[in-house]
């Protein structure tokens, strides 16, 4: 098993820490203990221990355990892989500038001793290379809480490149603002729309900026915007990616010390991961969210965690639990008004509330509850938000599908489909399909219509193949 740290240069060293803070963030996230993660690994307590605060280099088998046991989807593992390739290139780094030193010194003989003493002073005092955090996003962090990206290769884009600089609140302003463009595109028209816009401004504009160490104030921004596109692609259907930057952005909320959005972002992931049926995990998300912001939450953002909470129960089927989040949510949202000092990217309000009690009463079978609360959250949802009006009407069409009532989900099938043509996003046209296999045995007038509409949709918007004409 590899122990020895000792000699590692110092970036690789701070890159092994931060991999081990993760390790112990997912950790907790599921609930275990040291002794819990090394039973289920077949690795004793002390490696996972040396581990986590960075004294041990373990094989690859072992982040492999681990990703299967918290299940992350392989995230350890990659990171794994990143850093051994970045203390590979520190040792051709090392072997290149001895090479060309000891060519120096053929060239012209040394005169003295002192030249030996310069070439070990050089080889030591030259800066490691960086990891490649920035090529897929994992920035590990520095001392003084910033963080350190990796230094450019020479098939980055030009704007990557750039010449370090002081980034000015001015900076701040302009990135806040335009994330707040791009957010109103997503809920407009989804994330399938926004997604490129929005990875393309992460890459080209927000990320050149943390060239160097860097405020908490930019982290935080980095991280909300992060967390957006990590929204964008789990509405595209790209989950896996959508994954990535949810990690990315909780790893950066963390340096930043931003506890309130860390839960934001940990619901987030508990969202998806009951969409990818991960229910242990989306109860673990939902209970670290919460554990997370006890001591610093506003009404606003516990009625967000206690809703999202409320729906992991219901998709494990605990309805005690379930009722339990509900009411503290229902608690929560009394006591939300607008003098509440929140972020803006905290825009859970009453229509969320009823939107997650539907969902959650959905899926635990009470289908009447469940069509009377997305009734009330339809109304209550904001005007640009198409994405979120459709998916609370595919909640009032599947519970009046389930009892019985095929005009009035018909009926219902056919405002999401309305909505829809405004809209690229994957979940919604999966509902869309989902819904037609479910009425299309049905011949009611209301029916008929519903399935022509959405067929056209559907026909419409479906993916043109790589290298096929469209139409």
């Amino acid at each position: 098993m590899e122990r020895d740290v000792g000699s590692e240069p110092e970036a690789i060293a701070k890159a092994r820490h931060t991999l081990g803070e993760e390790l112990a963030a997912y950790r907790c996230a599921a609930g275990y203990t040291q002794a819990r993660l090394a039973a289920l690994t077949g690795y004793s307590r002390s490696t996972v221990a040396n581990v986590e605060t960075g004294r041990q280099r373990v094989p690859r088998a072992f982040w492999e355990r681990c990703d299967a046991a918290l299940r992350t989807g392989g995230i350890l593992a990659t990171a794994h892989d990143d850093l051994g390739a970045a203390t590979r290139r520190d040792l051709r780094v090392a072997a290149r500038q001895m090479s060309k030193a000891r060519e120096q010194r053929l060239r012209q003989p040394p005169s003295s001793t002192d030249t030996d003493r310069d070439e070990v002073r050089n080889l030591t005092s030259a800066e490691p290379a960086r990891l490649p955090l920035w090529a897929d996003h994992r920035p590990p962090s520095n001392e003084t809480g910033g963080i350190t990206p990796r230094r450019s290769s020479s098939t980055d884009s030009p704007a990557l490149l750039r010449a370090e600089r002081r980034v000015t609140q001015g900076d701040l302003a302009r990135l806040r603002g335009m994330r707040a463009h791009l957010k109103t595109i997503d809920n407009a028209h989804g994330g399938g729309a926004v997604l490129p816009m929005a990875t393309w401004y992460l890459r080209h504009e927000v990320l050149p900026l943390m060239n160097g160490s860097h405020s908490h104030a930019l982290a935080e921004v980095v991280a909300e915007a992060e967390l957006d596109v990590g929204w964008a692609a789990y509405d595209a259907g790209q989950q896996q990616l959508a994954t990535r930057h949810f990690a990315d952005a909780l790893r950066l909320s963390r340096a930043a010390g931003n506890r309130l959005l860390g839960g934001r972002i940990l619901a987030a992931m508990s969202h998806q991961a009951i969409y990818l049926g991960h229910r242990r995990q989306a109860v673990d998300f939902a209970h670290a969210a919460r554990h997370l912001t006890r001591q610093v939450g506003t009404s606003r953002l516990i009625a967000m965690g206690s809703a999202m909470e409320a729906c992991a129960h219901a998709a494990a089927g605990d309805a005690r639990e379930c009722y339990r989040a509900l009411g503290d949510t229902a608690d929560a949202v009394a006591q939300m008004n607008d003098g509440q000092l929140d972020p803006e990217w905290l825009d859970f309000d009453e229509g969320g509330y009823w939107g997650h009690a539907a969902r959650a009463y959905r899926d635990l079978g009470e289908l009447r509850k469940a069509e009377e609360c997305a009734e009330k959250s339809v109304g209550l949802c904001l005007l640009g938000h198409s994405r979120t009006r459709a998916q609370r009407n595919t909640i009032q069409a599947t519970a009046h599908l389930r009892m019985g009532e095929i005009d009035a989900a018909a009926a219902a099938g056919e405002q999401v489909v309305r909505e829809a043509w405004n809209l690229h996003s994957g979940h919604v046209f999966g509902e869309i399909a989902e819904l037609v296999a479910a009425i299309e045995h049905f011949r009611t007038l209301a029916a008929i219509d519903f399935l022509d509409q959405a067929r056209e949709l559907l026909s419409a918007r479906r993916p043109v193949p790589p290298g096929a004409a469209p139409g």
